[in-house]
């Protein structure tokens, strides 16, 4: 038994097209929990109740991890799942058997958690990921985000800078990730799309660390699993396809003010890993 938990925020098309995608599954012991964050109106709580009969409707939007931890919860207690899928809305699964690949890789690798490759409209993978494992790491980032408010905060700074990145693009030529061409242990992976394990999910009292709002949920999952010695796994068999920042895109109209936001609340998420690598130095590298 697979759950798959779909976070919801203001783009209707793309859940129902990743509900579709899941739906498409040979195997059917699956299923839908769907957790919207205070944005369906009356009208899309109808469509959405005849795609599942698990839905949860936050009244605020309550971020990334305690929606995503709502949803889990619900799961855990209701199916007691041998998985938990916990999938952005704007995900959609490329392949029929993903439930059998997940249980085949498990047979394998007995992981906690463990993600698939994550192909972007660009054609890369964004797994395995590349989280930040040091404090020095976490406070270069912090202040690189505090740079960024000041400029986007600035039309003329914004045009400058955007100026500069096209000017750049011409002469140097664009790096692209060679990551994700083959499967590896024991590596952080990306946050839209991770499945966790039942020997994971009861470990904890959540699936995410609590507290962030939006951003680097991906960080306190790796500084958990070097922490606690956990086993994860980059599937590079298993693929999904990620039209990402889909939902942003539908909140901010001038790419400014979402750029604004997303720095803001990075920054948030650093100071809190931050707060925790210095509580319990002695498990993190330096």
């Amino acid at each position: 038994m697979v759950s798959f938990i779909i976070l919801h925020y203001k783009n209707l098309k793309d859940t129902l097209e990743c509900i579709e995608s899941i739906k498409k599954q040979k195997r059917k012991d699956y299923s839908i929990i769907i957790v919207d964050n205070g944005s369906l109106s009356d009208k899309e709580k109808l469509i959405l109740e005849k795609e599942s009969k698990d839905i949860i409707y936050n009244e605020e939007n309550l971020g990334f991890a305690t929606a995503n931890n709502i949803g889990a919860t619900y799961a855990i207690k209701k199916y007691k799942p041998d998985f938990l899928v916990v999938l952005n809305n704007d995900i959609v699964l490329m392949e029929d058997d993903f439930i059998d690949k997940i249980y085949d890789c498990y047979e394998k690798i007995s992981f906690d958690f463990m993600g698939p490759k994550i192909i972007t409209e660009n054609g890369e993978s964004v797994n395995p990921f590349p989280a930040y494992q040091t404090l020095e790491m976490v406070e270069e980032a912090i202040q690189k985000s505090k740079k960024l408010i000041r400029i986007y905060q600035s039309t003329l700074l914004t045009f400058l800078l955007h100026f500069y990145i096209k000017i750049k693009r011409l002469f140097v030529p664009q790096r692209h990730l060679e990551n994700g061409k083959n499967s590896q242990s024991d590596v952080a992976v990306h946050g839209c799309c991770i499945i966790f394990s039942k020997k994971y999910y009861q470990k904890y009292n959540t699936v995410f660390y609590p507290g962030t709002f939006l951003y680097h949920e991906e960080e306190f999952l790796e500084y958990r699993r070097t922490k606690d010695h956990l086993i994860t796994y980059y599937d590079s068999f298993i693929n999904v396809f990620h039209k990402e920042g889909a939902s942003l895109n539908t909140i901010f109209e001038k790419n400014r003010e979402k750029l604004i936001f997303r720095n803001q609340e990075i920054i948030k998420s650093l100071k809190l890993l931050k707060e925790l690598m210095l509580q319990e130095n002695g498990s993190v590298k330096k």
